[in-house]
């Protein structure tokens, strides 16, 4: 006895061809003229030449890659940072950093028509912040790194700028940092992130069967819904009958439309504006 009528119609492969007329009918095979065959015949020749003569490269040898691989990664560190850290971007300075800055320093103290003996030890004019914002902004856009609005009221001098270049930033947080360390004892165990249930991991401990039926599969956090998968939970007794239920989460929750938050993701150093609908560089 079938318990359910999906079941029924599965079970007998060919009913609904039967019931519509086309399950005895017998697909009629095409056969070639005789026009079409002497065509194929002269054609054979020339395709069986060019597959003996194909050179077989070698996987090693190939340097192209595909540019879609590397524009859809997501930089997962500069997401969680946004509104969390100071610094979205990690920096490491270089071995000639000082020098950078300095002679930066100096090219702008030229232009602008002031000499000093000591570039480093330089004071910057209060209340006049133009050589300060000509020298960040020069180094900014060189180095691509800059300074916070909180970080800008101590520099005063140019030596302040030297050890801000100096200092590296990360933009990940110190428990993210002590799970990523290698060096760690084997007896410390540190999980970055947390191991989240979903239908479709049907390979993991759990075989895709949740202890909650009919409840969770949402992220409330609009960051970690970039980051994090959803589904659909099965609520209603129909769902678990039916075989092909899709688990898919659809996005009526979503502030912005779907295709711009894959381009958010993508450009994690950008804005998207809603008046130009276009992206602005966010200055770092």
């Amino acid at each position: 006895m079938f318990k359910t009528v999906p079941r029924l119609v599965r079970s007998q492969g060919n009913l609904l061809k039967g019931i519509f007329g086309k399950g005895g009918e017998k697909e009629a095979v095409k056969h070639l003229t005789a026009e079409e065959q002497e065509s194929l015949r002269k054609t054979l020749p020339s395709i069986r030449a060019r597959e003996s003569t194909q050179v077989q490269v070698p996987s090693d040898s190939v340097t192209d890659f595909d540019d879609d691989i590397f524009e859809n990664r997501i930089d997962q560190d500069s997401i969680r940072a946004r509104g969390f850290l100071k610094y979205t971007q990690s920096y490491t300075p270089s071995n000639e950093v000082k020098n950078q800055v300095l002679k930066t320093a100096s090219e702008c103290l030229q232009k602008a028509g002031i000499s000093s003996d000591n570039v480093e030890q330089y004071k910057f004019v209060e209340g006049d912040n133009s050589m300060k914002f000509e020298l960040i902004n020069r180094l900014g856009k060189s180095i691509k790194h800059w300074p916070t609005n909180g970080k800008l009221l101590h520099l005063e001098t140019v030596s302040d700028v030297v050890k801000f270049y100096q200092e590296p930033v990360k933009n990940i947080t110190k428990y993210t940092e002590m799970a990523r360390d290698e060096t760690k004892p084997k007896n410390v165990s540190i999980m970055e992130q947390a191991v989240r249930f979903h239908p479709e991991d049907t390979h993991m401990y759990h075989g895709g069967i949740t202890a909650f039926p009919g409840s969770g599969g949402e992220v409330i956090s609009l960051r970690q819904k970039r980051l994090l998968r959803q589904f659909q939970p099965k609520k209603e007794w129909f769902d678990y009958d039916d075989l092909t239920f899709d688990y898919s989460r659809p996005d009526k929750s979503m502030p912005w439309d779907p295709e711009v938050a894959k381009q958010m993701d993508k450009y994690t150093d950008k804005r998207y504006n809603l008046n130009t609908k276009q992206f602005t560089r966010i200055k770092q």
